[in-house]
């Protein structure tokens, strides 16, 4: 061999090697790019950007195959613009090799009769050669296994695509098909775990919020957030009437209340949040005839029943979902209709609640009226009994004169109890304090304290050791204290010791009530102070003390209970020194 072939076979030996290193340093870049990222979007343009420079092309597209909409699709830059295309399955020369599984080499485009030469009128471009490969499902079959995918290289620079150009391509669709099928599960598992929060939100919000329109307010907004759509729309039958419900993608609300379904939705489409929806919106107004989901604006329109019962029946729809259509939109489609299911529950739920507070007012009302006519019959007898002795013609004046004040009595104490009853009823804040003594307040209540054990036959204990002015009204405050004596007396029964004391500490007066009856059980020591809740004494309203601490708090005063069964209970009232 002389020097010149020699020269020539190593200068080929050169570039063969150069262009291998070319290959091997580019191979090496896209796995790189590959295991750089799991997000589709990004890996279509590492992958093109690559791919155009080892196959030295003009152009490269990596198109991915959406078998639900029979249709391959791909994001390309087109003057600084990125765009997505969208092709049939089975038209144009990527479309038949999505078809087919086939790969195509194509010298000439315009000598072959599958080219479409349509995007290079509208564009300027011309497509000289093609090399087009599938990219296969990995750790398939090989009778069972489909394309996820189609390449498509265009115009190799110093001629057409050989065969080792075919075998390197197909190489890398292999490494492609794995980066595609990795980014799938990917984001598929990025899904489920977004829509288990969702939906553990959702058991949240359905268990804790109990005013109904937030509770649609909130599933509204959380759904929208989720399927990333333009607008999610629904009406239902509610209470006799139907209600309309709708969010934008910035959190805007829409709710309204209608007498009819046609009412409703007219009024629905024509507010002015939802103003931009009014010309898409008339391709489908008959929305309740909806069979199959429709498409707008490039997103997809979901669409889902909202059961209530047999006969009725409200609508979920979720405008302009657009996800990156990697699956299509079975994930999405399960979603809204879990939605719809939430909602049939929330307003189960809302029913439910609504019944149940129903039930408990009555039955509160039916204790309260209970134990209130209860109380209200002993006075009642009593004055019927003094009556009868008024008009027997035995009496003398005097008596007469003792038995009308005892009827005064027991006329002032109904009159009393049922004032109670209705200011505590009302929640009603009635206390008028004024600066007064501790023991002008003592001195007050002393003789009706002294008048009850007498009654019971109760030992009494009284210690005063406080001078201070407080801030009260000597009238609520009294009846505070006399009903905590007036239980105790009638817990204790006949006989038994009773001491009422009145100290101070750190600039506050303790009033404390001691008694040495049966105690308070401990299962009630903790929700004595509730409405119904009593213990000790055959009759009550189990409003006293209720009461006792609502005056008390409207004193901004404390009141604490210390008790042992078998070894009596002792009430203690802390009320702040006035200061000026």
């Amino acid at each position: 061999m002389d020097m010149k072939s020699l020269q020539n076979k190593c200068a080929t030996l050169e570039k063969t090697l150069h262009q291998k290193e070319k290959e091997l340093y580019s191979i090496q870049r896209i796995g790189k790019a590959l295991s750089s990222t799991l997000q589709l979007d990004e890996l279509l343009t590492l992958i093109i950007q690559e791919i155009t420079v080892l196959m030295d092309a003009e152009r490269s597209t990596l198109f991915i195959v959406d078998y639900e909409k029979q249709e391959i699709w791909s994001k390309i830059a087109l003057d600084a613009e990125v765009k997505e295309i969208r092709l049939p399955i089975g038209k144009g020369i990527s479309g038949f090799v999505a078809e087919t599984g086939d790969s195509i080499n194509i010298p000439d485009a315009y000598n072959d009769d599958r080219f479409d030469s349509s995007t290079d009128k509208r564009t300027g471009y011309r497509t000289r050669s093609i090399l087009c490969m599938p990219v296969w499902e990995p750790l398939t079959n090989q009778d069972s296994r489909k394309t996820i995918g189609v390449i498509q290289v265009l115009n190799k620079r110093d001629g057409v695509f050989t065969e080792e150009d075919e075998a390197l391509l197909e190489t890398l669709a292999s490494q492609v098909a794995i980066s595609i099928a990795n980014a799938r599960l990917y984001h598929r598992l990025e899904k489920k775990y977004r829509e288990m929060d969702l939906l553990y939100d959702f058991e949240q919000l359905l268990s804790t919020v109990q005013d109904f329109p937030v509770m649609l307010n909130d599933l509204m907004k959380q759904t929208i957030s989720h399927l990333k759509a333009s607008w999610v729309l629904g009406y239902f039958p509610h209470e006799g009437q139907y209600i309309f419900i709708g969010v934008d993608h910035q959190g805007a609300l829409y709710y309204e209340k209608a007498a009819s379904v046609s009412l409703g939705w007219m009024q629905f489409i024509q507010a002015p949040s939802l103003e931009a929806l009014k010309t898409g919106w008339q391709d489908y107004r008959e929305y309740f005839r909806i069979q199959e989901d429709l498409e707008i604006e490039g997103g997809a329109t979901l669409f889902s029943r909202i059961k209530i019962d047999d006969e009725n029946e409200g609508l979920l729809v979720a405008i302009d979902v657009n996800l990156g259509r990697m699956q299509g939109f079975s994930d999405e489609k399960m979603m809204l209709e879990l939605v719809a299911q939430k909602i049939s529950r929330a307003r189960e739920l809302h029913h439910l609640r609504e019944s149940l507070l129903k039930r408990e007012r009555l039955s509160a009302i039916g204790q309260l009226m209970s134990t209130v006519v209860h109380d209200i019959r002993g006075p009642v007898n009593t004055i019927y009994g003094f009556v009868d002795l008024m008009e027997d013609n035995t009496t003398n004046d005097d008596e007469r004169a003792d038995y009308a004040g005892i009827i005064r009595d027991e006329i002032k104490a109904t009159m009393n109890m049922i004032t109670e009853v209705l200011d505590f009823a009302k929640g009603k804040t009635s206390i008028l304090p004024r600066k007064t003594g501790v023991k002008n307040v003592v001195n007050r209540f002393r003789p009706r304290l002294e008048q009850m054990c007498q009654k019971s036959e109760t030992n009494l204990n009284i210690k005063i050791d406080s001078n201070q002015v407080i801030y009260a009204d000597e009238d609520k405050l009294t009846r505070v204290f006399y009903n905590i004596s007036k239980n105790a007396m009638e817990a204790m029964g006949k006989g038994g010791d009773f001491e009422f004391s009145v100290s101070e500490q750190n600039k506050t007066v303790i009033f404390r009530f001691s008694d040495n009856g049966p105690g308070i059980p401990r299962e009630i020591q903790d929700r004595l102070f509730d409405s119904f809740v009593t213990s000790g004494k055959e009759s009550g309203t189990g409003l006293g003390l209720a009461i006792v601490k609502k005056i008390i708090e409207e004193h901004h005063g404390e009141i604490e209970i210390d008790s042992l069964e078998g070894q009596g209970a002792t009430f203690q009232i802390k009320l702040p020194v006035y200061s000026k």
